[in-house]
């Protein structure tokens, strides 16, 4: 079997998992969380080492506000015996705090992955990852009302329905795959990830309620609009259980004059529920990106259009490699590839 026949059959068992998906708390700036999104994702970039924080308030308008954090950090790891191809390890640590009863999620999750060159001229890349996840979810009791505490005009007296635990903990498996592919000036990528492979028990009471798999589709493309500005449209599909969703969009970056300023913005939209404008600058490898969902949906007359906040900062850094330099240098391609420990295509200053 050659490799083309191998990476079709890695996207066919992918797809071949699929049941109903398990509901996640989702980003509006997915793609500012690329191991989050899919752990093939782990080390996918045009630098040696990637971290990246997260922030989002979500629905201050209507309610106590779902508040999310995070940060990952990803690097790449090249040996000799792999040529173009490399290792990515990264991790990822997501707080989640939803409602007016203090439930809470924590997670720290480990990530591998393997970026493959399938061909000689290192233009076809698969990508293909792992990623293992420590979850805790607690809540607290006396924030919520039952319905048992309800007498016909006032609630409090107290509740027979407390659960056996406030605080759960297990294990998570995810699987990724993606293929990026360089043409001229444009770069194409495609991705799937499958969450929840184990299916986790995750229930407060003694029942089970294993979590079904939940699916990720992203891909879209990056290209040159001029010397000076590229545009890069994506898209996301969310298949969870009784629920999915749809993102489409894209980010222009545009330099800005000579001291090494580069300027974001974009536009988004998530099926039926929000537009979702993007500003942002790069300096000196820290990226800031700031999104905020406007309501479109029925709720919007509640919210008054208002949505949720995100703020991203991202650094990339390249450190150089003696030994990896002087290998590049007496195979000539030191001018093409720079500094860099690896040779895996560079296109922009950009992920």
């Amino acid at each position: 079997m050659n490799k083309y026949k191998i990476l079709f059959s890695v996207f066919i068992t992918l797809l071949g998992l699929k049941s109903i998906s398990a509901q996640q708390v989702y980003s509006s700036q997915f793609y500012a969380m690329p191991i989050y999104l899919n752990p093939a994702l782990t080390g996918n970039s045009d630098y040696n080492i990637r971290a990246g924080v997260n922030y989002r308030n979500q629905w201050n308008s209507v309610t106590t506000p779902f508040v999310s954090q995070a940060a990952y950090v990803d690097g790449k790891l090249g040996f000799p015996y792999l040529g173009a191809s490399w290792l990515g390890v990264g991790g990822v640590i997501f707080t989640d705090k939803a409602g007016t009863g203090g439930l809470k999620t924590n997670q720290v999750m480990l990530t591998t992955s393997l970026n493959k060159s399938l061909n000689k001229g290192n233009t076809l890349f698969f990508h293909g990852g792992l990623g293992v996840e420590l979850v805790n979810k607690s809540v607290d009791y006396n924030k919520l009302v039952f319905g048992d505490q309800w007498d016909g005009e006032i609630f409090g007296d107290p509740t027979e329905e407390l659960p056996e635990t406030q605080s759960l903990f297990y294990l998570d498996i995810s699987l990724g795959g993606a293929v990026t592919y360089f043409r001229a000036k444009t770069k194409y990528f495609f991705g799937v990830a499958v969450s929840h492979i184990n299916q986790p028990n995750e229930s407060f009471y003694e029942i089970t309620n294993n979590l079904k798999r939940s699916y990720n589709f992203h891909g879209g493309l990056e290209t040159k609009l001029s010397p000076r500005i590229y545009i890069k449209p994506q898209f996301l599909y969310k298949d969870e259980v009784l629920n999915t969703e749809f993102m489409l969009g894209a980010n222009c970056s545009m330099e800005a004059g000579k001291k090494g300023l580069i300027l974001y913005y974009g536009l988004w939209y998530r099926n039926k529920e929000d537009i979702i404008p993007t500003v942002g600058f790069l300096k000196k490898r820290f990226k800031f990106i700031l999104s905020y969902d406007v309501d479109v949906s029925a709720l919007k007359t509640t919210s008054a259009s208002k949505g949720g906040l995100e703020i991203s900062l991202t650094y990339n850094y390249n450190y150089s490699n003696s030994r990896d330099l002087k290998r590049l240098e007496r195979k000539k391609k030191s001018k093409k590839l720079g500094t860099k420990a690896i040779s895996c295509p560079k296109f922009t200053n950009e992920d």
